[in-house]
């Protein structure tokens, strides 16, 4: 008997918004387009910028262009759901990556996220953020896209290199800290749906579609819309799938008002979906927020909600 022929790799779609900073989105191209052994894939910017803000844009997209298997399709302007969706809406691919137009990742990036696709689940890849981005922005101003690849390749690649300088740091925030930890078994899974992270997600087209997308009732907002999709991706069957490989580098930012439309976000959320995980999440995802913090929360909010009498 002739052994099994393995399935080829899934063909994916990276469905790249953008609205505001291009610095960031010139470097999250450049990355892309140094992919090692990439499957069949496209790259799809969605444009929620304004009109005004277009024109710096129209020359990094041509830039890329000459690298890349790209395309761009405006934005509907009403948030970060409306902007996934209308990406995900255009993918032709199998399977589509959610990359934030701020994330640096590693020329095995694609790889890594087509040798995990499989059918049941949904994937995140890991991420760091690093403090230090607004300086090393700076002197990536107008560096030859080999340059911006380089850096990309050390930072998700080379533990030891980040260690010795200082600015090239990164550190883990609280939910990938919880999310890793769970997948891990050295904290308790207290919200298995936990783990679908906009920034760095993949997940079926079909599915994406069957589950309904990304709720776009969250508005413009920061914050909630992409976990609240792996709620329902959760309930619809899938499982989530850490893809270590798939290593995206944050490159953070101070977000003005962030944790007032974080507040109002999760309030939605947990409206929506009214379950002990859900309403502890200002635990994990508060400005003082830890893993240990949140499974107590998560704990204390399950007994609350248990009937009087029972164990």
């Amino acid at each position: 008997m002739s052994p099994p022929v393995p399935s080829p790799p899934a063909s994916l779609a990276v469905v790249v918004p953008t609205r505001g900073d291009h610095l960031r989105l010139r470097a999250t191209l450049a990355c892309l387009a140094a992919q090692t052994d990439a499957p069949a894939h496209e790259v799809i910017v969605v444009d929620d910028n304004a009109p005004e803000d277009r024109t710096a844009l129209a020359g990094i997209l041509a830039e890329a262009r000459d690298r890349l298997p790209l395309r761009s399709v405006p934005g509907p302007g009403r948030g970060r759901a409306a902007v996934r969706n209308a990406g995900a809406q255009e993918a032709e691919a199998a399977w589509v990556v959610f990359l934030d137009a701020d994330v640096l990742v590693g020329p095995g990036f694609l790889r890594a996220y087509a040798d995990a696709a499989r059918p049941g689940v949904f994937l995140h890849g890991r991420m760091r953020e690093l403090p230090t981005a607004e300086r090393l922005l700076t002197s990536l101003e107008g560096a030859d896209p080999a340059e911006i690849q380089r850096i990309a390749a050390e930072l998700t690649t080379t533990a030891d290199a980040r260690g010795r300088d200082p600015l090239r740091r990164t550190m883990a925030n609280a939910l990938e800290r919880a999310v890793e930890a769970m997948d891990a078994g050295t904290l308790p899974d207290v919200a298995d749906w936990l783990g679908f992270v906009g920034a760095n997600s993949a997940v079926e087209k079909q599915v994406w579609r069957s589950v309904g997308g990304f709720d776009e009732g969250f508005g413009r907002d920061w914050g909630c819309e992409d976990i609240e999709f792996g709620v329902r991706l959760r309930g619809a069957g899938l499982r989530r799938a850490l893809v270590p490989e798939a290593y995206g580098i944050h490159l953070s930012h101070a977000r003005p008002g962030r944790w007032h439309q974080h507040g109002r976000n999760m309030e939605r959320f947990a409206l929506l979906h009214p379950l002990p995980a859900v309403r502890a999440l200002p635990a994990l995802l508060g400005p003082d927020g830890t893993p240990d913090r949140y499974v107590a929360a998560v704990r204390a909010e399950a007994t609350r909600a248990r009937p009087t009498g029972t164990r």
